[in-house]
């Protein structure tokens, strides 16, 4: 189990490095969701006669990283 971890934990450092810009602005984005999603509260989402709350804090991270995250891509990749 540890071997995993540590064969995981290699891979994941390793592609962190080779893409700078994405890591940071993945990072960048998923805290900038969280933080405004903090700031909003929390989402009702109801399907099929049940309903749940969901933090906003949770959806808007995950956003903000993939925004963040394409952000960064354009500026690791140089265009020729």
């Amino acid at each position: 189990m540890k071997q995993k971890i540590s064969s995981a934990t290699k891979k994941v450092s390793a592609a962190a490095r080779a893409r700078p810009s994405e890591t940071r602005w993945s990072l960048i984005g998923g805290a900038a969701g969280a933080v405004l999603g903090l700031m909003v509260g929390g989402v009702g989402i109801a399907a099929m006669g049940g309903g749940a709350g969901v933090p906003a804090a949770v959806i808007l991270a995950v956003v903000g990283g993939v925004i963040g995250n394409r952000y960064g891509i354009s500026k690791d990749r140089p265009v020729p």
